[in-house]
């Protein structure tokens, strides 16, 4: 009977399998890879060969849950865990690191971290680093990456530094993700400081109230001209104005945070103490309550926004007090009975429509006209939630379109006003360029989005008319308006001033679409408008002119215009020159 006998290079081999299976059973990406790397080919040399520190630190290495990635020896050879395969990325070094020298593998980072390594396996201290940043090729592309990780050294069964040990985590999306956030906390307090200074200076007052107990937390320069600039920011309701209590407003704001039902009030009687140890005076506010509903549905608050109509109210009464008295005076002139009668009837429908028309302006147009824009403001804010993108633009179109349409009811309002004589006009010495470079600051960003010229022809700095100096500006606001919309793009708007026997006369010129000779002597008619296919693209009523040249004409002047169809128009205001 034969026997045979085992090759000894077939034995080694054997022996060379088993121990691996041995040190790298398990289950796992890299145990199976590990079995199967040629360790023979690496400087590390067969697994028969590893010292037994080495085995025991490789095993925990791959038995971590925790990344871990080991250098090992002179060469600083590699292995690493299951759990540190991500940081290679989707497609990068992994499985190639596997078994390689280190600098050989992070070229591009070897600068930073070959130094913290030589460190640690001359000196035998331990490092740590706290997000450090490092800029890695991975995934086809140089990332920015950010890590916190420790190197600590790895003694060999000889007592040397054998290796090291890191234990490490990424955190760069914490990290991008911090920074990410301090920048949108950045851009939220821009635009809260921003939309904080529109309501601040918003001509309708606006406040809010929160708790129980209606305590002041925000409130816009418009409120505190309401009740006398008074300390009330932070206070309950009734501690900053105790007049109010007993006037009902109180319960009002507690039924409105309770029912979450919102209150219109028009011309709402308040009794107000306008200054400290002044009497208590009447006011008449049209205003609105709207609760405040916080991300869980909950109410927390009240905002109130409305207009102080005390004017308005008052000159409707004078009119209905006029008309009482008119009526009084006729029923005692029986002698002049009939004369009296029409002066009657021409003044009683005279003062009825204007009565009627200040009335519907105010009431009708004004308040709600108001109160669409603040609220438009409170939604841009976000009180009502989060804003889209798209919500945002369609915020802006209401807005934009309420002001126009509030600046048409403004027009009206400033004729009648004119009409009626109650313009008061505060005549003193006013410089005509300085006029010019105020107004131009308001027009010259339409002017260029236009694409339109703007030129000072002449005007001596020391020309200055004897006018008001803010109608003298709205005279000439109305002027170049006109002119940038009656001029097509890459026209020219020119301005210039001159002096002439105790007058001086400031003109715009325009290389604009021009007016025909039939209209011009028309066009300072109120509610005139030109009738041309461009002309009416430029929406308005047709009172601009009007009230320019009324006001011209209170301060002892006048507006002339000369036009050229096709070719542009020149508009020139005639004021008394300063003594």
């Amino acid at each position: 009977m034969s026997s045979v006998t085992a090759s000894p290079s077939i034995d080694g081999r054997f022996r060379k399998e088993k121990e691996s299976d041995v040190l790298f059973a398990g289950r796992g990406e890299m145990r199976a890879r590990c079995r199967a790397c040629d360790w023979a080919a690496t400087p590390l040399g067969p697994v028969s060969g590893w010292s037994q520190s080495l085995r025991t630190t490789v095993g925990i290495v791959l038995a971590t849950r925790n990344p871990m990635f080991l250098f090992w020896g002179p060469e600083l050879v590699q292995l690493y865990n299951d759990d540190y395969r991500p940081s290679f990325g989707e497609h990068g070094r992994h499985p190639a690191a596997l078994g390689i020298r280190g600098k050989d593998c992070w070229t591009d980072i070897w600068d930073s971290i070959g130094p913290q390594l030589a460190q640690v396996m001359t000196t035998g201290e331990a490092t740590w680093y706290e997000d450090q940043y490092l800029a890695i090729e991975r995934n086809h592309g140089l990332e920015d990456t950010w890590w916190t990780y420790s190197y600590s050294p790895v003694y060999d069964d000889d007592g040397s530094i054998g290796g090291t040990l890191v234990v490490c985590q990424e955190t760069t999306r914490r990290v991008v993700g911090e920074r990410e956030l301090v920048r949108l906390l950045s851009e939220i307090e821009v635009e809260r400081a921003r939309l904080s200074d529109v309501f601040r200076r918003a001509p309708s007052f606006i406040v809010a109230f929160r708790d129980v107990d209606m305590r002041y937390e925000f409130v816009n320069e418009a409120y505190y001209q309401l009740v006398g600039h008074r300390d009330i920011l932070g206070k309950p309701l009734l501690e900053a104005l105790p007049e109010i209590r007993g006037q009902g407003f109180k319960e009002l704001l507690d039924d409105v945070l309770a029912t979450g039902e919102p209150w219109v009030g028009r011309e709402a009687l308040v009794m107000l103490q306008r200054t400290p140890g002044a009497p208590e005076e009447a006011r008449y506010v049209d205003m609105v309550f709207q609760a405040l509903t916080d991300a869980d549905g909950s109410r927390s608050g009240v905002v109130a926004h409305g207009s102080d109509v005390t004017e308005h109210v008052l000159a409707r009464r004078e009119v209905e007090r006029l008309l009482v008295e008119t009526e009084r005076l006729l029923a005692e002139s029986e002698g002049a009975r009939s004369e009296a009668v029409s002066a009657r009837t021409e003044a009683e429908a005279a003062n009825r429509a204007k009565g009627e028309f200040l009335a519907v302006m105010s009431h009708e147009l004004r308040t709600p006209l108001n109160a669409i824009g603040g609220y438009a403001e409170l939604m841009e804010l976000g009180i009502r939630g989060p804003v889209s993108v798209e919500q945002r633009v369609d915020l802006s179109r209401i807005q934009q379109s309420q002001k126009h349409l509030l600046g048409l009811i403004n027009q009206i309002l400033n004729y009648t006003r004119i009409e009626t004589g109650i313009v008061m006009y505060d005549l003193a010495s006013v410089s005509a360029l300085e006029a010019l470079a105020a107004v131009a600051v308001l027009v010259v960003p339409q002017m260029r989005a236009r694409r339109l010229d703007y030129v000072i022809d002449h005007c001596d700095p020391t020309l200055r008319v004897h006018a008001d100096a803010e109608k003298l500006q709205q005279i000439l606001l109305n002027l170049l308006t006109n002119a940038t919309k009656f001029t097509h793009a890459g026209g020219e708007i020119r301005v210039s001033g001159s002096a002439r026997a105790g007058v001086i006369a400031i003109s715009v010129s325009d290389s604009g679409v021009g007016i025909a000779p039939d209209k011009l002597a028309m066009i300072f008619e109120p509610f005139m408008q030109v009738e041309s296919g461009y002309a009416r693209q430029n929406h308005g009523l047709g009172l601009g002119l009007a009230i320019s040249r009324e006001l011209a004409r209170g301060m002892g002047g006048d507006i002339s215009a000369e036009s050229t169809l096709g070719v542009g128009s020149t508009f020139t205001v005639t004021l008394p020159a300063a003594l």
